[in-house]
């Protein structure tokens, strides 16, 4: 049955390679490197990043969490993580909220807070939406500085391979300078762990507590 789902991937990706109009690659910044719409039923799940380039300082374990608020155009969104790539304990928390602009295509500045400190601000754009299961995106904190600026791979949880990451990898590089063919780190999901006392942060929402994604910068 691989071969089916392998199949389905590459015919969802060369869909979305056509559906998206940028001639790259382009930068993350380049006025021409569109958004999708984040608010998006078809992103609404539980997330985890699974790949980014460069891969910096991110840690391992990076999940988001997000639901819509009672007026349901403000994302409420929860992330955790481990302290370092090698830690497998996530046991950082940290929230953050978006105002939704319709049909707005053009990114989010998000910042996230940590015990009520906020952390570096950082400017997200999701580019595309593979067959419902990889998201690919982009962020950077400052525009006129390549070097602050990565790009990453998010699938939802439980659905995602080897295979599949790559694949996605190598559809990104061609239209979006942040992704490099055959070249990408691989951010560990498996073995993670929290603390049995850790409870998820209830979410406020006028629908059906979902999740979407972002990523902070680090």
């Amino acid at each position: 049955m691989m071969w089916k789902v392998v199949i389905v991937l590459v015919a969802a990706l060369a869909l979305a390679s056509a559906q998206n109009q940028v001639t790259g690659p382009q930068t993350c910044s380049a006025a021409g490197v569109q958004s999708l719409d984040w608010n998006n039923t078809a992103l609404f799940g539980r997330w985890l990043e699974v790949a980014r380039n460069p891969l910096g300082d991110a840690p391992a374990c990076l999940e988001f969490n997000v639901g819509l608020l009672w007026d349901n155009t403000t994302l409420s969104i929860n992330a955790s993580h481990s302290s370092s790539s090698e830690s497998l304990y996530s046991n950082i928390d940290e929230s953050a909220k978006v105002t939704l602009t319709p049909q707005a295509t053009t990114g989010y500045n998000v910042t996230f807070y940590q015990n009520n400190a906020a952390q570096p601000p950082v400017f997200i754009k999701l580019l595309q939406l593979i067959n419902n299961t990889y998201v690919t995106g982009c962020g950077y904190t400052d525009p006129n500085n390549a070097n602050t600026s990565y790009g990453f791979i998010l699938a939802m949880a439980g659905m995602y391979n080897a295979e599949g990451i790559k694949l996605v990898n190598d559809q990104a590089f061609p239209l979006y300078s942040n992704f490099q063919n055959n070249s990408y780190a691989n951010i560990t999901q498996a073995g993670c762990f929290k603390s049995s006392a850790t409870q998820s942060l209830p979410m406020i929402s006028g629908i059906l507590a979902v999740a979407l994604l972002l990523i902070r910068a680090y």
